[in-house]
């Protein structure tokens, strides 16, 4: 993505930016967040609870160089607002792009990939100057494990974000949707879907309520027998039940579904 600098020099970016977006169907609005890039590199998942470290999804808590908050850009009250802002915080100003009308999911992309252009602006800014981030002093561990794809951290620290921006309801269409595209995939043998699917399905979990079941659902979906397909769909429809507050349409659910599981 090519940025614009309206203030600051692409050449010597400071840093930290306020980020902005217009959108061809708002004339009027202006959309914007704030990107930071930090100058000492850290793990900070050394500073975060194992309990609570669980429920943040793919973010790269090891290697958090840059982001941007809010993850999905606000409207403003004007581009002047922002010049004055920028200007007496003395931050860099840079348009991004603009887009034909707001729609989410490109909406975060794109703060994505402007992120990831901002950040490596600066890190070329210091490749320049002959210098480098500081980095902090860790012991050397060794790691069998191999390397996370770039690709796949950002998609799903994306989800991460856009699933905790979603009313129940919307997740769970999310979820009937994920879990279609799954048993499609399960039952032709789409072994890569389904390890998608199956991610996907484990981050918007972290979503819902613990009494939905998510994980006992994402378990029977992997069942390619009618016993399987059919505990998904008991499973599936209890989380509609749940949210709708049926809850003696769940007792009856709940023992259709203890009485199949025990069934050989």
């Amino acid at each position: 993505m090519d940025l614009t600098f309206d203030i600051g020099d692409p050449r010597r970016p400071k840093g930290h930016a306020v980020l902005y977006f217009r959108v061809d169907t708002e004339p009027d609005k202006v959309y914007a967040t704030y990107v930071v890039t930090l100058p000492i590199k850290a793990d900070l998942g050394k500073y975060v609870p194992p309990f609570l470290a669980t429920h943040l999804g793919g973010l790269p808590l090891n290697d958090l160089s840059a982001f941007a908050m809010p993850p999905l850009p606000e409207p403003v009250d004007s581009f002047t607002e922002l010049e004055r802002i920028s200007k007496m915080r003395q931050d860099d100003l840079v348009y991004a792009s603009s887009m034909f009308s707001f729609d989410l999911p490109r909406m975060m992309e794109a703060v994505t990939e402007a992120v990831q252009a901002y950040s490596d602006l600066w890190t070329q800014c210091l490749g320049d100057s002959g210098l480098g981030p500081v980095e902090a002093i860790e012991e050397a561990t060794a790691s069998d494990s191999p390397a996370p794809d770039d690709n796949d951290e950002q998609s799903y620290q994306v989800n991460e974000v856009l699933f905790g921006l979603m009313s129940e309801s919307d997740k769970l269409a999310e979820l009937a949707r994920l879990l279609g595209t799954m048993r499609f995939a399960v039952e032709g043998g789409d072994a890569g879907t389904v390890d998608e699917m199956s991610q996907e399905i484990t981050t918007l979990a972290r979503h819902l309520p613990e009494t939905f079941q998510v994980t006992s659902l994402l378990a029977v979906a992997k069942d390619t027998s009618q016993k399987g397909s059919r505990l998904a769909q008991l499973y599936l429809d209890r989380c509609f039940r749940l949210s709708a507050g049926d809850y003696s349409t769940v007792q009856g659910l709940d023992d259709e579904i203890r009485a199949l599981e025990t069934q050989e």
